[in-house]
């Protein structure tokens, strides 16, 4: 029995719902499960935020954005009225740390159907640290990112990143939700298949490149999926937009419901998920999957 099927199983004696799941080593498929039949592209939910990371570092490679650069010179059209973005940096956001009080909504709570413009929510909200100095989770941060692409580029976040990534690693007319005032959720909403997720992490575990094309800078990555801050969640780090594993060498993208993108630079593998999954399954993946597929490569 395979790591997969074995984990599988357990799942199923927890009456957990796994869609997709797929292990890749050395490039090859070689664990492969699928309960649906037909591969469908689901909502990613959070595994969105880690994608829109790797746009700010196409941004960033293309000489559009700096991590220094301060969100008032976005939106210098609020500093009267919250004086923070003088102080908050592409950085902050990437990392959670713009300072908010509190996580604001996400994606299935009620002000999401309420509030129509998203920016001067947030512009508008209580900001009670320092920027760079307090992890707190908040889909906003990922979402203003995206916004501050619009605006350097004149593009929206899945057009500019359509031509630059998207196409390039053969994920084609991607679908991603938008919301009221059109600019794209960002943080939620992007919808993929388990190929297309697969694909994802591959690009990152070949550190940006595709098909002989540096597409994002080896730099950026290695940046971005490093720990940069204390979270409050045991044993996780983060980095830009993605989590870090609790053995601190691995990483991954990581979405609301059971939807994971695991990146294992050392066995060289890549881990992706796709489920329906009422509570919080990770330390299941980690503990059932993940560890046991390490254990077993390290003794190859």
């Amino acid at each position: 029995m395979t790591e997969l099927e074995s984990f599988i199983e357990k799942m199923n004696e927890k009456n957990g719902v796994i869609h997709y799941a797929q292990i890749y080593n050395n490039d090859k498929l070689i664990q492969d499960y699928n309960r649906i039949g037909t591969k469908t592209r689901l909502n990613v939910y959070y595994v969105s935020k880690s994608v829109t990371a790797i746009v700010i570092g196409i941004a960033i490679d293309e000489g559009l954005l700096r991590l220094e650069q301060k969100v008032s010179d976005f939106y210098p059209e609020y500093l009267g009225i919250c004086p923070q973005i003088t102080k908050i940096t592409i950085w902050d956001l990437l990392t959670m740390t713009c300072g908010l009080k509190e996580q604001l909504f996400f994606s299935d709570d009620p002000e999401r159907y309420i509030v129509k413009d998203w920016v001067d929510y947030f512009m508008k909200s209580e900001f009670a640290y320092e920027p760079g100095e307090h992890f707190e989770y908040c889909n906003f941060n990922t979402y203003i990112l995206a916004c501050i692409i619009e605006k350097v580029s004149s593009e929206t976040l899945l057009s500019y990143m359509t031509s630059r990534f998207f196409n390039k690693i053969g994920i084609g007319n991607p679908d991603w939700l938008v919301c009221p005032k059109g600019h794209n959720t960002a943080a939620n909403g992007l919808l993929l298949t388990i190929d297309e997720m697969s694909r994802i992490g591959r690009f990152l575990l070949k550190k940006g490149k595709w098909n002989g094309e540096q597409i994002l800078s080896e730099s950026f990555i290695e940046d971005a999926t490093h720990n940069h801050i204390t979270t409050n969640m045991p044993k996780a780090g983060y980095g830009y937009q993605f989590w870090i594993n609790p053995d601190k060498k691995s990483y991954r993208a990581d979405g609301k419901y059971g939807q994971y993108i695991v990146v294992l630079p050392e066995q060289q593998s890549v881990i992706t998920m796709q489920a329906l999954e009422g509570r919080k399954i990770f330390n299941d993946v980690w503990s059932e999957l993940i560890v046991p597929y390490m254990n077993n490569q390290a003794s190859y």
